[in-house]
């Protein structure tokens, strides 16, 4: 049998053939080693590195017949690259994490270093978290090939490679897949491991996700148990739900989904290590898509069950300070798992609209005492009434009045509306009474640390909360309604600043920015968290006292909606 060192072209022949039958190119690398890069088009990629300087220079590098004199030239051009990678838009990060990952490929081909190799990893990972699922497939079979070379098995790799050719991947991609795993049929495993791997995938497509889930750990700082169930939250309807667990500490987990059974109908459990049932009744009905929520002692563990009133679809994750475990439970496959790649005008019925805070909890105060919960509150309902008398636009706020709604409520209550847009309504506030202008949030790990800050302040948690939660984003896969969330939010931005320019002139474009902001967690849609201006800034809050700067905030969410609509 060949040797791992022996083996090592397989991945370069097997991308390298694809790439050249499909007639697309790729970074301008000239040896037998390919580039993960994604197949697009000449014009895009110009398009997207446009202005980039950093990464034209390391592509010339890439394409020379000897790029590297030593490995440390190597690592400081990767090095350079990444550091002007903060800050640009997605499209350019993406094509410079797959650089800097072809790049520390060729120095572990050059000077045989495993750390290249496991870095060259990293840039491929992060790619496979991207937007583009064509690009971030490629990057993930690349990755997939790093690491049966420098872990020796090959074995290992078929079965990574082989489960991926189970998802619905790009056209291309499962090409390559296929063909990978083609040149590496030498280290096909027994039929049995690959039946079990088809079992597990007809199983979840049949159940909506029947089956065992690995044990949570929360956080790689986090010392698990021993603790108590607090509360049990239930927020249902006939056809989607969510289930918030809140605990007194964080505790790992293990989820089970069961299918129907005779009389009993499906199931969904939560098995809790080291935690005691505390105050929580121990059992409650509900109506709609869950029916009740059932507790009880199993061997060393409490268990959580859910009753279904038919299968369904589970998304299950965690958020910290306070700790809690959600189940978002919808008869819909999630967005990630729908079609993809929709062009042209949109379908948008129905919005929910969130004012931020309210009730206890007034948000930012400003200087003159004007206060952020009254604010998104006004705003809200001046947007709603013209969405309806002017699109036809069902709307629903998450609140009606001065009120306080928990965080995880009111993407729950998005999901149960089955919204097609998100919009949560915020003032931003800074320590520094300067700032000034306009920003709109997608859900994502935040890239700077004003975001974090802002986020931390949001969510009433610390700043090292929103960073751990920014690592559960990224096991949630959300590319698919990241990049249209990405798409409604550049709208927003851009009609709120055309809005306010009529009577203010130009007001500071603060962009649109990612941070992990819990209120967006679980948004089964696209959804935005819009700043509309800083209550901490004394002009500002002076305009957004007044009746028509709210207004004109109102018409750029709006008028963003109608662009979003129409597919602009």
């Amino acid at each position: 049998m060949r040797s791992v060192a022996q083996a090592r072209g397989w991945w370069a022949a097997a991308l390298m053939m694809v790439l050249n039958g499909l007639g697309v190119g790729c970074s301008s690398e000239k040896t037998e080693e390919p580039s993960a890069l994604s197949i697009v088009d000449a014009s895009r990629m110009e398009a997207d590195i446009q202005g980039f300087p950093e990464y034209e220079h390391a592509n010339n590098i890439m394409a020379s017949d000897h790029p590297f004199t030593s490995r440390a030239q190597a690592v400081t051009i990767a090095d350079q690259l990444s550091l002007a990678l903060e800050g640009k838009k997605p499209p350019q990060t993406l094509l410079g994490a797959e650089l800097v990952g072809d790049l520390r490929r060729r120095a572990y081909r050059t000077f045989h270093q495993p750390a290249d190799a496991r870095e060259a990893i990293l840039q491929y990972d992060m790619v496979t978290r991207g937007q583009d699922a064509q690009r971030g497939c490629i990057s993930r079979l690349a990755s997939l090939a790093l690491r049966g070379e420098i872990e020796d098995n090959l074995d290992s790799i078929y079965l990574s490679i082989y489960e991926e050719t189970k998802k619905q991947l790009p056209v291309p991609c499962e090409g390559l897949a296929r063909r990978a795993l083609e040149d590496l049929r030498a280290y096909r495993p027994d039929a049995s491991r690959l039946a079990e791997i088809d079992r597990r995938f007809h199983q979840a497509q049949v159940d909506g996700g029947a089956g065992k889930e690995a044990v949570v750990k929360p956080g790689p700082e986090t010392r698990a148990g021993p603790s108590k169930i607090e509360s049990i939250e239930v927020f249902s309807s006939r056809d989607a739900a969510r289930v918030v667990i809140q605990l007194t500490a964080p505790a790992l987990y293990e989820v089970v989904s069961l299918g129907a059974e005779g009389a009993q109908g499906p199931r969904v459990y939560v098995d809790l290590q080291k935690t005691k049932r505390g105050q929580a009744p121990r059992e409650r009905r509900a109506e709609g898509l869950v029916t009740a929520v059932r507790l009880g002692t199993h061997q060393d563990k409490t268990r959580v069950v859910l009753d279904l009133s038919q299968q369904a679809f589970k998304r299950v994750f965690y958020m910290p300070e306070p700790f809690r475990i959600v189940l978002d439970i919808s008869t819909t496959a999630p967005i990630s798992e729908r079609a993809k790649g929709e062009t042209g005008p949109r379908q948008v019925r129905r919005v929910v609209l969130d004012p931020g805070h309210g009730g206890s909890d007034p948000g930012a105060i400003g200087p003159g005492g004007l206060k952020e919960k009254d604010v998104t509150l006004d705003i809200a309902h001046r947007v709603a009434p013209i969405l309806s008398r002017e699109m036809g636009i069902v709307t629903m706020l998450t609140r009606d009045d001065d009120r306080y709604v928990a965080l995880e409520e009111r993407a729950a209550r998005a999901n149960a509306f089955h919204a097609d847009l998100f919009v949560s309504i915020h003032c931003n506030a800074a320590e520094d009474p300067s700032h000034r202008g306009v920003q709109t949030f997608v859900l994502a790990g935040a890239k700077d640390e004003a975001s974090r800050r802002l986020a931390a302040r949001e969510n009433a948690a610390s700043m090292a909360a929103g960073q751990q939660m920014g690592a559960v984003l990224d096991e949630l896969h959300l590319e698919s309604v990241s990049h249209q969330s990405w798409q409604f939010a550049t709208l927003l931005q851009r009609a709120t600043l055309s809005s306010l320019s009529e009577s203010y002139g130009a007001v500071p474009d603060g962009g649109v920015r990612s941070a992990a902001f819990f209120v967006l967690v679980g948004a089964q849609m696209p959804a935005a968290l819009f700043e509309v201006s800083f209550v901490s800034n004394p002009q500002e809050e002076t305009r957004l006292a007044t009746v028509d700067y709210r207004q004109k905030l109102a018409d750029g969410v709006v008028n963003a909606i109608r662009a979003y609509r129409d597919g602009r």
